[in-house]
């Protein structure tokens, strides 16, 4: 009898959800978000935008939300828990309200480092106070300049197109191209944004209320993705979103062999969508990421498909890696150590030579990294079925059915 096709819809994507709840909160009509993400960054975004006086309410599958404008803003201090994507979207708004407000958050996001997007409105002159760029941050009135910024940082080319809502002629210089669901939401509402070459700007600043609709999330497909490949079965991911500068994971597993097909192509709310199958080679292949950007949330589940390819693989760039959740590079590092691959650790880079068994693992902390708990999911099935997680409730930041989707994904396994 041959074997089901595996069919997985994943779920809605936090980043978008989470642009999309800050820049309806600008508008001054009702927007709906339908099919958004519930997770605790979310969740979290939501509280703080009720506590500056934003309307939201809460449907089964929609959120409501009627903003204040872009002044409108009550003064409250706020706490963003551990997103610091809605961090560096609401600090250009509380700038530009005219008061006060300190910034907190909690666990992961206190130990990480802002200074690329602090350092960007202070150099437009920004009066902000923070400890040595982390958190707490207290946002003082300001009066912002516009500059030429570059960056390499998806979240900040972000906050700056917030700013350029209340500054106009920003302009944001990318020596690499990074996601691009801010602008991609700001057009849908209306905005018009110049690009030339590496540079970009917005042109037309005024917002225009419109329902938006919330595609799946890539990074949280390439999780199972990632568990079809080492037990050998097609996938099916349905609805999801294939941002060209989303689908990085999806170009380095076709170059390591993998048969990516991708049908029923359509835009929703200007995000490209479509379904995704997956053919696994008998091996895989060996190859060299370059630019890490396109695929910075799935670089562990990257890293575990180079410690099982023939040869030997490499990924530069690892330095892009190190301030978020946990630092990433060295737990990369720590995981093919427990797992005995060999490798070798540049000042940037990461050379990982294949191997065709694992050692068994006992036991990972997650170290509250919720792409490395899913990354322990991965190895509970591959690996060891008795593996220890620590601190697994930490993939409710972004995924809270992680572990649901994972046992019915298992007992599909089981009995398809």
């Amino acid at each position: 009898m041959s074997e089901k096709k595996i069919i997985y819809y994943p779920p809605a994507d936090k980043s978008i959800t989470v642009r999309a709840l800050v820049i309806a909160s600008l508008c001054s009509e009702k927007i709906i978000i339908k099919n958004p993400l519930i997770s605790d960054d979310t969740v979290n975004s939501v509280k703080a935008l009720i506590r500056l006086g934003v309307n939201i309410k809460n449907g089964s599958d929609f959120i409501e939300v009627t903003g204040k404008c872009k002044y409108g803003f009550h003064q409250r201090d706020i706490d963003c828990g551990e997103s610091a994507l809605f961090l560096r979207l609401i600090l250009p708004v509380l700038l530009n309200q005219k008061k006060t407000y300190r910034i907190t958050g909690k666990k992961t996001l206190l130990r990480r480092s802002f200074k690329d997007t602090l350092s960007a409105f202070e150099s437009m002159g920004a009066h902000i106070k923070h400890n040595n760029y982390h958190l707490p941050i207290t946002v003082y009135p300001s009066e912002l300049k516009p500059v030429k910024y570059r960056t390499s940082s998806a979240q900040t080319k972000s906050s700056l197109l917030i700013a350029s809502l209340y500054t106009k002629g920003i302009k944001i210089i990318e020596d690499v191209k990074t996601r691009d669901h801010t602008e991609r939401i700001l057009e849908y509402l209306g905005c018009e944004i110049k690009r030339n070459s590496n540079k970009l700007y917005i042109a037309k600043n005024e917002l225009k209320a419109k329902n938006l609709k919330i595609c799946g999330d890539i990074s949280q497909a390439a999780v199972f993705i990632t568990i079809s490949l080492f037990i050998s079965r097609e996938i099916l991911v349905k609805n999801c979103g294939i941002n060209p500068l989303r689908t990085g994971f999806l170009k380095a597993i076709s170059d390591m062999g993998v048969v990516v097909k991708i049908n029923n192509k359509r835009y929703i709310s200007n995000e490209l969508v479509g379904d995704i199958l997956i053919k696994p080679p008998k091996i895989l292949k060996a190859i060299k990421i370059y630019n890490i950007t396109p695929l910075i949330d799935e670089v562990f589940l990257i890293a575990l498909l180079m410690a099982s390819a023939d040869g030997a693989s490499e990924i530069k760039n690892t330095e892009m890696i190190r301030n978020k959740e946990s630092d990433r590079e060295n737990e990369i590092i720590n995981l093919l150590n427990m797992l005995g691959v060999s490798f070798k650790k540049g000042k940037n880079s990461i050379v990982i030579y294949g191997t065709k068994s694992f050692k068994k693992i006992s036991c990972i902390d997650t170290k509250g990294d919720h792409r490395l708990a899913m990354v322990a999911g991965i190895l509970k099935i591959i690996n060891n079925p008795k593996i220890k997680i620590k601190n697994k409730s930490c993939v409710s930041k972004t995924y809270p059915n992680f572990w649901d989707d994972l046992i019915k994904f298992v007992f599909f396994l089981k009995n398809n």
